[in-house]
């Protein structure tokens, strides 16, 4: 790779391509995490070849979404995870419910969250331990139990 970051990015399609390419290398995404567009930082915060230390970083943007896709990745250290689901900004804490990464203990803490929309996404992780997953299909949100029993049945459980 060139020394020329920018130049580089040019030539593989300009930031909004290459911060959503699997394979760009680590070191060009963490040029792009600190581009102005919070676009360009979004998709950064999605790819899944965004390196952890990179999205701890991510995990603080400005931007709502930023952080959300940061929550969502599966590199993002256990730790920034852990904090992030203390957020008060309701998709960055669906992000983390969302996360196959994010611990059991997170995740039966979120199922509890005051927002249907977070144990929604507890409800739709495939990592949710059964128990909490039979919790949510008794959840006063209908959404949350729908989505509940499907994972269940995913798992050839209901």
């Amino acid at each position: 790779m060139t020394k020329y970051p920018r130049i580089w990015i040019a030539a593989h399609g300009g930031p909004e391509v290459v911060a959503q390419a699997e394979d760009t290398p680590p070191a060009i995404l963490a040029v792009l995490a600190g581009d102005t567009n919070f676009e360009v930082r979004w998709q950064v915060a999605r790819n899944p070849s965004t390196p952890a230390e990179v999205l701890r970083k991510l995990a603080q943007d400005k931007h709502s979404s930023v952080r959300w896709g940061a929550a969502r990745n599966s590199n993002i250290p256990v730790e920034v995870l852990c904090k992030l689901a203390e957020y008060d900004d309701i998709d960055v804490r669906l992000g983390v419910a969302q996360n196959l990464s994010t611990p059991v203990e997170v995740l039966r803490k979120l199922a509890n969250d005051s927002n249907a929309v977070v144990r929604m996404g507890v409800a739709w992780n495939s990592n949710t331990p059964l128990v909490v997953l039979r919790t949510l299909e008794e959840d006063g949100d209908v959404h949350v139990r729908r989505q509940a029993t499907t994972n269940l049945q995913k798992r050839g459980l209901a």
